[in-house]
């Protein structure tokens, strides 16, 4: 019986039926990266994000002209499936933004619930009740280079004015050093919590270890294994803030997460 190694994702001839490594090797990294966490052991960064490896060098358009506008989730949507890495929108989302370059849409933003939120993560910080998450977002290939950081930055003001703090996240596994963020001036916390997250891949998309649990019972990898389902440990998500409101609301929000920003990741040579 052939399956697929729970580590590099190669195919293991399983002689026994508890197999899931292809090789010692892969058995002490899996173990280094269970027992030390990534810190231990760093996985190669792509040299590149990947909605910069999709994207051919973009045509000229007056970025000053352009506009954001609300956008139905449907149009946001028909983007973020053709040029955003998870290739799906998020399993709940609010708000959804445009960039139109002569009425014709370059780019999109969803917005949504930080979903740690209905548990209480976030109080402690202050900002239950003043958080949403910028969970997608992704730019035609022809629209204009800063197309993304306008876009951002517009529709962050056209949020409604209960919303305060915005955060977002980004994934290693992808390429993403958070770049955009950056040039926005968000803040950069870097992980919340230490350790490692799977990757799971089923039917050729990239699920969350939360939707593995509801669909096939379990998220634990060797059980994933056994179902013919590939997966394997990537570094958790870093994170950025920012806020909205009077630079005294902005300056108070900010207070309480100042212990924990650090100076921005760089993406290594």
């Amino acid at each position: 019986m052939n399956t697929l190694c729970a580590m590099c994702g190669t195919g293991v001839e399983r002689l026994r039926s508890t197999r899931v490594y292809c090789a010692v090797a892969c058995r002490m990294r899996a173990y280094r990266l269970r027992r030390f966490g990534p810190l231990r052991r760093r996985l190669p960064t792509p040299p590149i994000a990947h909605q910069a490896r999709q994207c051919p060098p973009a045509t000229e358009h007056d970025i000053s002209a352009a506009q954001v506008r609300p956008i139905p989730l449907a149009e946001a949507k028909a983007i973020i499936e053709r040029h955003e890495w998870l290739g799906k929108m998020p399993a709940v989302a609010v708000h959804a933004f445009g960039i139109f370059f002569s009425e014709r849409c370059g780019g999109a933003v969803v917005f949504g619930p930080e979903y740690t939120e209905n548990i209480g993560v976030w109080s402690r910080y202050g900002f239950g009740g003043k958080i949403v998450a910028l969970l997608r977002g992704a730019c035609e290939p022809w629209a204009h280079p800063h197309s993304a950081s306008k876009l951002i930055r517009r529709a962050m003001a056209l949020l409604p004015d209960r919303y305060r703090v915005v955060t977002a996240t980004c994934d290693a596994a992808a390429g993403e050093v958070g770049t955009i963020y950056q040039a926005c001036g968000f803040d950069y916390v870097g992980q919340m919590y230490e350790g490692t997250r799977a990757l799971i891949w089923w039917r050729g998309k990239i699920v969350s270890e939360r939707q593995a649990k509801q669909r096939f019972g379990t998220e634990g990898r060797k059980r994933l294994a056994a179902l013919g389902i590939r997966s394997h440990l990537v570094p958790r998500r870093t994170r950025y803030f920012a806020f909205r409101g009077s630079g005294r609301e902005q300056a108070a929000l900010r207070a309480a997460i100042t212990d924990r920003i650090k100076p921005y990741s760089k993406r290594r040579p």
